[in-house]
């Protein structure tokens, strides 16, 4: 499989989702908090009618863009599309892989925004849940859908019109995934089906949960019978409950950020909650082909790592022009075939289904391809209910607080 760098592959690993809960133990409820306190309560508009830029600047021929690490295509130390971005726009994208951590970064915009001062980034990627936060205190712009022709034609339904920003009128999604369990069949006995299977007895001390709040909260509510985006304040106190009981009766390992992949592809753990990406490189790629993952009979989790403009953005023309670009079935195959993670644009996974037909190709490379364009966890379907899929609830600022304050309670007591 010549087509990859593979010391840039051996370092994919990172999970954008899993960054979230880098900061350790109890940290999230604390960052959190943080940030809440950082976000005035002005409102702005939602929609794409509503509120798009009226007059933006002319084209400057620069973009600046805030990204995670190795979550576009790289290639002996370049990066294909961006060029190709450059060569047919003109545009020079400064690409700079400066976010490590929703929370560490958006305490570094903060001052500024507060300060009605440029950032001196066009575009940030900070995740779906923070959109939420940065529309609510008026610190991202509105998009003009009238320069996102290409967006428009190609944004696959299931990340159409997001509870975490209606109408997608200030962000446009760059990659998505799943949050679910990844297990090893040899270790627990065979097939995990259910998320409730992470409180069985017998994986005692094998058992990984996640640092991230939202997501293990969200899935407990799940298995609990409660739809994330409906759950009271008194559901989620059911759910720390039951992650408590789990907690106490000796299940749980340990709570993990990113680290949670090292122990599961070591079999320091035998199950884990777990993000589709990581879990997808290491079956097929990172050397752990007994892993396996699936979306628990409860359901699994749907994430978003949307683009935003920032306000007081110098180049939001220039910044419009790239987001367009990379809806592009060709481009985004490009990177969707080196990050696997879910692509949020129509036409790649047939271009994936054409490499897994090419004859030109190794059988092992056809057969690659045809696992890609045949998975749930990089194709998602127009419905996502078909794929039992859910979403997070766009939670408010008290509910947020209440949230990670009763998350805080069980990591903090282990």
């Amino acid at each position: 499989m010549d087509r990859w760098d593979w010391d840039d592959l051996a370092r994919r690993r990172v999970s954008r989702r899993g960054m979230l809960g880098a900061m350790g133990k109890g940290g999230l409820g604390l960052s959190a908090a943080a940030i809440l306190a950082a976000c005035g309560g002005k409102t702005s508009a939602t929609g794409p009618a509503s509120g798009a830029p009226s007059e933006l600047p002319p084209l400057a021929d620069k973009v600046s863009i805030a990204q995670w690490p190795l979550y576009i295509d790289k290639a002996h130390g370049t990066h294909p599309t961006l060029e190709a971005f450059q060569k047919e726009t003109g545009i020079v994208p400064h690409y700079q892989e400066v976010i490590d951590d929703n929370q560490a970064f958006f305490a570094q915009l903060a001052p500024q925004f507060q300060a009605g001062q440029s950032t001196g980034w066009d575009i940030i990627t900070l995740s779906d849940w923070v959109v939420v936060r940065l529309d609510t205190a008026g610190w991202i712009e509105a998009l003009d859908w009238s320069l996102l022709p290409t967006v428009d034609q190609n944004l696959l339904p299931a990340f159409r019109d997001p509870v975490y920003d209606p109408g997608n009128a200030h962000s446009v999604p760059w990659q998505g995934g799943v949050t679910g369990v990844a297990y090893h069949p040899d270790k627990v006995g065979g097939s995990l089906t259910s998320f409730d299977d992470l409180w069985r007895e017998d994986l005692a001390g094998h058992v990984g949960m996640l640092t991230e709040m939202v997501d293990t909260m969200s899935l407990t509510l799940l298995s609990l019978g409660v739809e994330p985006t409906e759950a009271t304040i008194d559901d989620a106190k059911k759910a720390q409950e039951k992650l408590i009981q789990q907690r106490d009766a000796g299940i749980v390992r340990k709570y993990y950020g990113q680290d949670y992949v090292d122990d599961l592809v070591r079999g320091d753990t035998w199950a884990s909650m777990a993000w589709s990406g990581d879990i997808f490189y290491n079956k097929y790629l990172g050397g752990a082909p007994d892993l396996e993952f699936i979306v628990p009979s409860e359901g699994g989790m749907l994430w978003t790592t949307p683009s935003e403009i920032p306000i007081k953005a110098e180049h939001p023309r220039d910044a419009h022009a790239y987001m367009d670009f990379f809806y592009k079935p060709e481009i985004a195959a490009q990177v969707t075939d080196w990050v696997l993670y879910m692509t949020p644009v129509k036409g790649v996974q047939e271009i994936m289904q054409g490499k897994a037909d090419d004859t030109s190709m190794s059988a092992g490379d056809r057969k690659y391809y045809e696992t890609l364009s045949q998975s749930p966890l990089l194709f998602p379907p127009e419905d996502i209910s078909q794929a039992n899929l859910h979403l997070y609830k766009a939670l408010s600022e008290s509910e947020y607080q209440t949230y990670a304050q009763l998350f805080s309670e069980v990591v903090n007591g282990a």
